[in-house]
């Protein structure tokens, strides 16, 4: 896929994010995923919390901007034409280091449903369902979302049990109150396909 030819854009303005993918699981036959994304200085963006992709390799290229990365205890800055690599399994956190606009292009290798997952994330912070850093205000409508995708991420400052019996209690009430996982509305149109894949 060219930039031409990329994704939709897509926005999580509450955290400063923009996102669209350059190769997505589909042109790639599950290989990697890229993505290009924008975060807006501070104090109008929030990184994601420390994760972890358990089966994932992320690689994070900068082309504008200075990016903060905070990688299994330690912090390092990334500027224009300098990249970060996290293996999978290991705790980091990225974010907007600088005083303006931060562009990067990432990967993450394998794509699993990462797309779709981060339309899905995207939409409920635009709706005001996370904090600005992804965390849920209401867990119950979060639960479902990251049952269907748990093989993307967990949290790494708790237990990895812990927020899988957490999630396992949670997901089955919230379906059973009406919350899902596919948030149709937050995918973009020609991307919608990836509901019934995923």
């Amino acid at each position: 896929m060219t930039d031409d030819s990329a994704t939709p854009a897509v926005d999580a303005p509450r955290s400063g994010k923009r996102v669209r993918y350059l190769a997505t699981a589909e042109e790639t036959d599950g290989e990697y995923a890229r993505f290009e994304m924008w975060l807006a200085p501070p104090p109008d963006s929030h990184g994601p919390m420390r994760h972890v992709h358990p089966e994932q390799d992320e690689y994070l290229e900068v082309r504008a901007g200075t990016l903060g990365v905070w990688h299994d205890g330690t912090e390092r800055l990334v500027g224009p034409g300098e990249s970060a690599t996290v293996p999978a399994g290991d705790p980091h956190r990225f974010w907007n280091a600088g005083d303006d606009e931060l562009h990067l292009v990432g990967e993450v290798r394998p794509a699993l449903d990462t797309e779709l997952f981060m339309y899905v994330t995207y939409g409920l912070g635009r709706d005001y369902a996370t904090t600005p850093s992804g965390m849920p205000l209401n867990p119950l409508r979060l639960a479902p979302v990251i049952d269907e995708f748990d093989d993307l991420l967990y949290l790494s400052h708790l237990p990895t049990w812990l927020q899988r019996a957490g999630v396992r209690v949670l997901a089955p009430a919230a379906r059973r109150l009406g919350y899902g996982h596919e948030y149709p509305e937050y995918v973009p149109a020609e991307r919608r396909h990836l509901i019934d894949t995923a």
